[in-house]
């Protein structure tokens, strides 16, 4: 009898144990399908940068110059958003892995639309950007290329640097600009993104070197929901030029 109670207890104890582990595994299992869930948006935003604003007394440096080629607002990274909440990043996790060698007929246009200043240099950063955003809209970007090949696309569509040339916002150090004259040239509501840098003689700037722009699922430019991060829109803001420093030189 006393060997049937302690049997007993033993079961007992071993299927909690085991309800444990199952309970366990249900709810890794269940985070694991609600991080990779391609429901989770309903916007893109396409971010576009302005190096001469992001690189300008930058700390850390900007470390590798871009193709001389470059004087254009050229692309961060094509994000899957959802409105009211956090944009879903990393649905791939670890298992994620890009081969440029995959993208032969986009690789060429990428250096120059898509390029940038870090020290990994322009493959880690494109892996960098399909791995946290491009693996959240799958159902939209089935691949690689159709993530870069649109973003490109789009970049292409929504021409920044024409939208600001039209309404007169040119890269100019002495020149400053209102946010409502950025609002009239972008004609959607966008989202901007600024820097404050000290000057040596006091006084400071504020940069816009990031703008996005918004579209539906379906690649529909819209209106976005936030107008900006770290601006301060009752304030001017400067479009500083490109140096040499930017830039390659031949």
């Amino acid at each position: 009898k006393q060997w049937y109670q302690r049997r007993v207890a033993i079961t007992a104890g071993d299927i909690s144990h085991t309800m444990l582990v199952f309970l366990t595994s249900l709810l890794l299992l269940s985070h694991t399908l609600a991080s990779t869930d391609t429901t989770t948006y309903d916007t893109f935003k396409l971010v576009r940068q302005w190096y001469p604003n992001s690189c300008y007394k930058a700390s850390p440096a900007c470390i590798s110059p871009l193709p001389r080629v470059v004087k254009y607002w050229t692309i961060h990274g094509l994000w899957p958003s959802k409105r009211g909440s956090a944009d879903p990043v990393d649905c791939a996790g670890s298992s994620c892995h890009l081969n440029v060698s995959r993208l032969p007929d986009l690789v060429d246009m990428m250096r120059q639309r898509w390029p940038t200043y870090e020290s990994g240099g322009d493959a880690q950063f494109w892996k960098y950007e399909y791995c946290k955003h491009g693996t959240c809209c799958t159902d939209e970007l089935q691949s690689p290329h159709d993530y870069f090949n649109t973003a490109l696309s789009l970049n292409h569509k929504l021409d920044m640097d024409k939208l600001l040339r039209s309404a007169g916002i040119v890269p100019d150090p002495r020149e400053f600009y209102t946010f409502d004259q950025l609002d009239k040239a972008m004609k959607k509501k966008a989202t901007y993104w600024c820097r404050t840098v000290a000057e040596e003689d006091g006084s400071s700037r504020q940069l816009v070197d990031q703008i996005s722009v918004c579209m539906d699922k379906k690649l529909a430019w819209i209106d976005c929901s936030v107008q900006s991060i770290m601006c301060n829109t009752r304030e001017p803001f400067y479009l500083l030029p490109f140096t040499k420093e930017n830039n390659d030189e031949l």
